[in-house]
């Protein structure tokens, strides 16, 4: 497996709240974390920082998983422990008070692949020069769509179409999304900052280059964002397997 990861602040923020991680256990087992701190609350970047911490301190010491509902627990329970620590955070000074996260990434093993999201990062897969997205993300607009209330032509120009349902650490309980999805060729995960500015045929025409390697395709999607207008922060995680 091959992967590179890299995080800008863009082009008119004046912080970087994402935050990523790439990390292995010592059994092989594979966890890729994008976390984009919400924009418009308190230390958004504290909270991304802090949800990748956790991660990297609790897979280190993980496996072996016996199966994939085995990892899925693992990564169910330890979701719901993040924002519980998240959440403390917030509670400890008033400054923080409100703060939180999204969390979106893969698990990639022998026994099969996980996709993660509360928030609205992503994961895409590549597969047969085709792109999927293996997460849903967790909007207002979103939540509109799938109640029939709105179409999804509608939802492009909604004035609330980045207003989030769940993110981590806001509260002391969050629901949170974990599937497990096809193994793929590659993958990508990635903050809003990347996806927000980029076509399906963008991403895929990047990815699907047999002439780059992960770095190149990283820094490609970099460069064609900050292109597009860069009006975000941008994280991205690309996995080749």
């Amino acid at each position: 497996m091959e992967h590179y990861s890299l995080t800008d602040i863009g082009l008119y923020r004046q912080k970087n709240q994402d935050a990523y991680l790439t990390i292995a256990n010592n059994y092989g087992d594979f966890l890729a974390l994008v976390c984009d701190g919400i924009g418009g609350a308190p230390y958004g970047e504290v909270a991304s920082r802090e949800a990748v911490n956790y991660f990297e301190r609790i897979f280190k010491k993980s496996g072996p998983f016996n199966d994939i509902e085995d990892a899925k627990s693992f990564l169910s329970y330890h979701l719901q422990r993040c924002n519980e620590y998240v959440f403390d955070l917030s509670q400890d000074k008033d400054e923080y008070n409100g703060m939180g996260t999204t969390i979106t990434g893969i698990f990639v093993s022998q026994t099969g692949n996980l996709s993660i999201n509360i928030g609205d990062s992503r994961v895409y897969g590549f597969l047969d020069n085709k792109i999927f997205s293996l997460t849903i993300d967790d909007t207002y607009v979103n939540q509109l769509i799938r109640n029939g209330e709105l179409s999804y032509e509608e939802s492009l120009n909604h004035p609330k179409k980045h207003y989030l349902i769940r993110a981590l650490g806001v509260y002391d309980y969050t629901d949170f999304d974990i599937h497990k999805v096809r193994k793929m060729e590659q993958y990508l995960v990635c903050s809003d900052g990347l996806y927000g500015g980029l076509s399906d045929d963008e991403l895929l025409d990047i990815m699907n280059n047999n002439e780059y390697d992960c770095q190149n395709k990283a820094n490609k999607l970099l460069e064609l964002a900050l292109l597009k207008g860069g009006y975000d922060n941008i994280s991205l995680i690309v996995i080749k397997c």
